[in-house]
């Protein structure tokens, strides 16, 4: 058994007032995300497949509201909501957010290094 604390985490992407701190767990990644309202990430995307992410993602608002678009429509997430993300979703903040997430390793470390070329980075 173990704690992880989001303050514990590195940081390994950061615009403005997005963040995201990361942990790999086994085959599993843990995510803390900081996310401003108004943000959507339709353009650092916009690369990926289908412009969309193609990692699941399981997770838990803690603070603030954000969503995800997908080909089923918009979707809302309100502080206390638990969620799902199949593939093929773009997420965005409606208001300042954080959440936390879990997802699958290789999936989302696909997911992150074209989310960094994206950024120029």
């Amino acid at each position: 058994m173990r704690t992880i604390s989001a303050h514990d985490l590195p940081i390994v992407l950061q615009d403005g007032e997005f963040e995201l701190r990361m942990r790999e767990e086994g085959d599993m990644i843990v995510n803390f995300v900081k996310i401003p309202a108004g943000a959507d990430f339709a353009e650092p995307f916009a690369q990926l497949e289908g412009g969309r992410c193609q990692c699941p993602h399981y997770g838990y608002v803690l603070k603030g509201r954000i969503y995800t678009d997908s080909e089923a429509g918009r979707q809302t997430y309100d502080a206390g909501d638990v969620f799902y993300w199949a593939p093929g979703h773009v997420p965005g903040a409606i208001d300042d957010s954080e959440y936390v997430d879990f997802a699958p390793k290789a999936e989302f470390l696909e997911l992150i290094d074209g989310v960094r070329k994206a950024m120029g980075g």
